[in-house]
């Protein structure tokens, strides 16, 4: 568990042509996080140094803005498969 500052989590990441990763949060019970969870992230395919994660929020509306769990004790999990995960970090944009 931790906490963190920012409005974006943002990842370098490849995931080659047939590979993918998700990532969700969940609360300090390992609840999913509605709207933040890692069912409702987008698929990151592809080779990038900066990719800012989106989730399809509960109107189906992509977002990639994270404030409104910043200095919440959350966890984050991912869900990888082909993919290479550099670093992450979560960033004010």
């Amino acid at each position: 568990p931790f906490t963190f500052t920012g409005n974006r989590l943002v990842l370098n990441v490849d995931t080659d042509a047939a590979g993918y990763a998700q990532f969700g949060f969940v609360d300090e019970q390992g609840a999913p996080i509605p709207g933040f969870s890692v069912d409702d992230g987008v698929y990151v395919n592809g080779d990038a140094i900066e990719y800012e994660v989106e989730w399809l929020g509960k109107q189906g509306r992509a977002t990639k803005d994270v404030s409104a769990l910043a200095g919440r004790t959350v966890q984050l999990v991912g869900r990888m498969r082909g993919a290479s995960l550099y670093a992450l970090q979560f960033a004010k944009r």
